[in-house]
């Protein structure tokens, strides 16, 4: 028999007491008022969401991976609750993934210890256990999964080599970041395609918003849906939007306008403000939009002020508190139909007999409301110690305002859900039915006699590919879109082969590109531009310093693709900060290359001069590609050709 010795380190155990003091201290604020405990195998972090308008109900399990009864032992629990703990909480949506890679970890250290850990130690955790649990997570999810989780198994092991509770560990994750190899394939291609709206639904949504939607439930969606169409928000930036969104100011004497939103995934833990500054056509719309979700929530932020002012209770307009009430004057606060008020458990909401038939007292029935009421007044927690409240919020509707069949409660205000956006979109089947999407509602099909469906993210795709076509840089299309990181852009950008050459081409024809090629375009009678441009303009490449229309197929790049060191069918876009960004970089690094290649050629060394040449080369046709920016006969965005004529 095989006896695993451990190596005993006072220092690792008295780590882990130290850590797991700080996180239980840290539960017990942040939870104070819960009935669990920083023991419990189950926590429920829906106490601590930033955002009310999402419907998810977020539980940690800390069991063993696939087993909702088996729990995790305490000396692995406790370190991990204390990793998610101490850990940034800007998002709990990462809290399930992040356990759950840590679940596999333990599986993972099971199989090498042969399923006997009672003695397991931090400090025996070793390269093996990281080896093995990547190849669980491969093997259970997919890779571009795989490859998230590991990242976050890299941040564990960091994280508890930083506090000394498990000794060194030196592992490189073997699951790679998939990438989008195949996106310029037709497969590829197809895919991508396959993320944007039908045509036909988007013109549905245009109908519905037009023409269909009539009724305030449908009206006060199909209105978020044009506000969506025009920005890109994330459904939760949508959803909560303050009451006094809107922004307008003049820069450069032209006049501005756009909307102020928490931006989600956004780095540090406060929620901050944002601006989506948008087009003329887009302005429109949404102040369009904005202005007729005022007038229908009106009346709810009117009654959410109430229960604002008194979160205890739930008043009824009309009644104190020790009121009797009839059954006919609770049917109408509640706006039942009927005797359904009979049907409520006599529990929740006791009746008392009289002479003549039943009677209900204000107070319980308040009690019952109460009940039903959300438990949070507000959308938004900005973790500063303020909340951004219902009344505040553009996005508000009474409890049961879009379930068509079941009664309204007018005096219970809620946010507006992401489901609730969700169901309008695309038909659900739940266990309360079958829920029907405005397509179905209104009979809008797609050519197949299916109906149509969209997502919320779709549309934010969608606009991407709107803005890419239109030729906004990747740096301000992705900040535009509000994201953090222009390869998260990339993921969004849907425009196939021919559509990038139609891009090149309308540059040519609206005199946005110099060089030859548009010398030679402006020189032509009218008739034959056209021919030229397709005769012409057959081929595009993207490189990180500009495009290139060279045409491999009708000859080899001399260049080996190197554009930069001189290609004749190579293009600048003046002025674009991420190009310039990159040949500055490319230059100094070009700089320290050169300076080490002379000095191997003063030393004899053979191949040196071939690299000082090439070095020499490259330098040239990086400082005519920078040049472009300097020229001020040239506006910005334009495409100029940097070498030949």
């Amino acid at each position: 028999m095989n006896v695993i010795q451990l190596r005993q380190d006072p220092t690792s155990d008295n780590a882990v007491i130290n850590l797991v003091e700080a996180a239980r201290a840290k539960f017990a604020a942040e939870f104070s008022g819960s009935d669990q405990g920083f023991d419990s195998m189950i926590w429920n972090v829906k106490l601590k969401a930033d955002r009310t308008t999402s419907n998810t109900r977020p539980r940690l399990h800390f069991t063993r991976y696939g087993i909702l009864d088996a729990p995790l032992p305490a000396v692995f629990a406790d370190v991990i609750k204390s990793w998610l703990m101490l850990g940034p909480w800007s998002n709990i949506r990462s809290l399930g993934p992040k356990l759950d890679m840590a679940r596999l970890l333990w599986e993972a250290i099971l199989t090498r210890r042969k399923n006997v850990a009672d003695d397991f130690r931090w400090d025996d955790l070793c390269e093996e256990d990281l080896n093995q649990a990547e190849l669980l997570m491969l093997d259970k999810w997919f890779p571009s999964t795989a490859h998230k989780a590991a990242t976050r198994l890299i941040a564990l092991t960091e994280f508890l080599m930083a506090r000394r509770i498990c000794r060194p560990l030196y592992y490189k994750p073997q699951s790679p970041r998939i990438e989008d190899a195949n996106r310029h394939t037709i497969a590829g291609q197809e895919e991508k395609m396959a993320m944007l709206p039908s045509q036909r639904a988007l013109e549905g949504l245009a109908e519905i918003y037009n023409r269909d939607a009539t009724e305030p439930q449908d009206r006060l969606r199909a209105c978020a849906l044009a506000i969506l169409v025009v920005t890109g928000f994330r459904i939760g930036e949508l959803l909560t939007l303050p009451l006094n969104c809107e922004v307008e100011e003049e820069r450069a004497g032209k006049q501005r306008y756009g909307l102020r939103y928490y931006k989600e995934k956004a780095r540090g833990d406060e929620r901050m403000f944002a601006i989506r500054w948008l087009t003329t056509t887009g302005a429109e719309l949404a102040r369009q939009a904005i202005a007729e979700i005022r007038r229908i929530t009106q009346p709810f932020r009117e009654r959410a002020r109430i229960l604002e002012e008194d979160p205890e209770r739930v008043p009824i307009p009309g009644f104190s508190w020790a009121d009797r009430m009839t059954r006919a004057e609770v049917e109408e606060v509640m706006c039942l139909s009927g005797d359904c008020v009979n049907h409520i458990s006599h529990d929740k909401l006791p009746r008392h007999k009289a002479k003549r038939g039943y009677y209900y007292i204000a107070a319980e029935v308040e009690r019952y409301l109460l009940s039903l009421r959300v438990e949070k007044l507000w959308t938004v927690d900005r973790r500063d110690g303020t909340q951004q409240m219902l009344s505040e919020s553009l996005f508000i509707a009474p409890r049961n305002f879009f379930r068509l069949r079941n009664a309204t409660f007018p005096l219970l205000i809620e946010p507006v859900l992401t489901q609730q956006m969700a169901d309008f979109l695309s038909s659900r089947v739940s266990s309360t039915g079958i829920s029907k999407s405005a397509f179905q509602r209104f009979d809008i099909r797609e050519t197949s006699g299916e109906y149509c469906q969209i997502t919320s993210h779709q549309l934010r795709h969608w606009l991407n590919t709107i803005a890419d076509k239109g030729g906004l840089p990747m740096e301000m299309l992705t900040r535009w879109m509000g994201r953090e990181n222009p390869r998260d852009t990339d993921a969004y950008r849907h425009l196939t082969c021919d559509e990038r050459l139609e891009q090149i081409r309308s540059s040519i024809r609206a005199g946005e590109t110099s060089g030859q090629a548009a010398e030679f375009y402006n020189s032509l009678a009218p008739e034959g531009r056209e021919e030229y441009l397709d005769g012409r303009v057959q081929a595009v490449h993207y490189t990180p310093f500009g495009v290139c229309l060279h045409d491999y197929a009708v000859s080899p790049c001399e260049f080996q693709m190197a554009c930069i060191r001189g290609c004749p069918d190579f293009l600048r876009i003046k002025g674009d900060q991420r190009q310039q960004t990159l040949l500055i970089q490319l230059e100094g690094r070009t700089e320290r290359i050169r300076g080490a290649s002379v000095k191997d050629l003063d030393g004899g060394k053979g191949l040196a001069k071939a690299w000082v040449d090439h070095c020499a080369k490259t330098l040239e046709g990086i400082r005519a590609a920078r040049a472009v920016d300097d020229d001020p006969t040239v506006e910005d965005g334009s495409m100029v050709r940097p070498f030949g004529n």
